[in-house]
């Protein structure tokens, strides 16, 4: 088929390559494109979602998501220059029936700011959710307060798309700390997987907040209950003297058999463990020099002559404790 303007070779609508560009063209983009970006977070309003782009992409993103190609024209590559003018050079590399073609586009672009939703929230304090951490007979250790934080910031960093992922607020109080979170399903992904790691339990409870288009709003308090105890402490489980190891775990340290903690009870907090220095022992009783002088204790583990370790008194016996326990804080 022969082209109607020139008589050479028809490739798209009747006419060869050459005629057509003269009359038409292979791309259309109109000859604005406006990037909304959001003052606070620095995220851009692209495709009617907010994203966490660099301008670049954003720009890029936005020109693809408003380009019209002619059906003919099958794009291989997309190639931007910015220029200093406020304008950019939008390329398209590809083909028409086998014939290589760039189509060369330049719009204006302009950049406007727009607060975006959730900024608007956590400005508002908005939340639907408070996680309370909380410990049993004890205060929340600050090495705990720092693996809360790691798991937010993990499970928001996941829930990135989610526009009510966020804290609003963070309420230091005497008994612990209180975390408000925009999204009640997050705060409850939180709170459970603190008790994962943490031990302890949840307590979940909510309250009348409003009503919104005729139904009832809620709020919701998760009260994580960090465990009495922490890891170095000694417990009590059911008749067995345990050293805590990890959560919900312990070692008898009558006879070195691990054991589930259930329901403990504490004995000594690590911190209120004697040290001393192993001088004797064989094979029922350790002797150890302290401050206290020289003191017998229960042998239990094994120990070595010189070896550093703790011990304490309960009940009418002393009990030993090897500083392994202890190594790494």
């Amino acid at each position: 088929m022969k082209c109607a303007i020139c008589g050479g070779e028809a490739l798209i609508e009747g006419m060869c390559l050459e005629c057509y560009l003269k009359r038409d063209r292979l791309s259309w983009v109109g000859d604005v494109i406006e990037i909304v970006k959001c003052p606070k977070c620095g995220r851009y309003f692209v495709n009617k979602v907010w994203k966490d782009l660099d301008f670049d992409s954003a720009l890029f993103e936005s020109i693809v998501s408003r380009i019209r190609v002619h059906p003919q024209f099958e794009v291989e590559d997309v190639e931007v220059e910015q220029l200093n003018s406020g304008r950019c050079v939008f390329r398209l590399i590809g083909n028409v029936e086998g014939r290589e073609v760039v189509d060369e586009l330049s719009v204006e672009v302009r950049v406007k700011t727009r607060t975006c939703e959730r900024c608007a929230m956590i400005s508002g304090g908005y939340y639907e959710a408070v996680v309370q951490i909380r410990a049993d007979d004890r205060r929340v250790e600050d090495f705990e307060l720092e693996k809360v934080k790691d798991v937010i910031e993990r499970i928001l960093e996941k829930e990135r798309d989610n526009v009510k992922a966020f804290v609003s607020k963070v309420v230091e109080r005497r008994e612990g700390i209180d975390f408000y979170f925009g999204d009640k399903n997050v705060g409850r992904k939180v709170s459970r997987e603190i008790a994962k790691v943490l031990g302890g339990k949840i307590i979940e409870s909510r309250k009348l907040h409003t009503r919104k288009d005729g139904r009832d709003v809620y709020r919701y308090t998760f009260a994580v209950r960090l465990p009495c105890y922490r890891v170095g402490d000694v417990v009590r489980e059911g008749e067995r003297i345990c050293v805590v190891v990890g959560v919900g775990k312990g070692v008898d340290v009558t006879n070195y058999a691990s054991v589930n903690l259930k329901e403990p009870k504490v004995v000594k907090r690590r911190e209120d463990l004697e040290k001393g220095v192993v001088v004797n022992y064989d094979d029922y009783v350790v002797e150890i020099a302290s401050e206290r002088g020289l003191v017998k204790a229960v042998k239990s583990f094994d120990v070595d002559l010189g070896e550093e370790v703790y011990y304490f008194e309960y009940g009418s016996r002393c009990y030993v404790i090897p500083s392994r326990f202890y190594e790494g804080g």
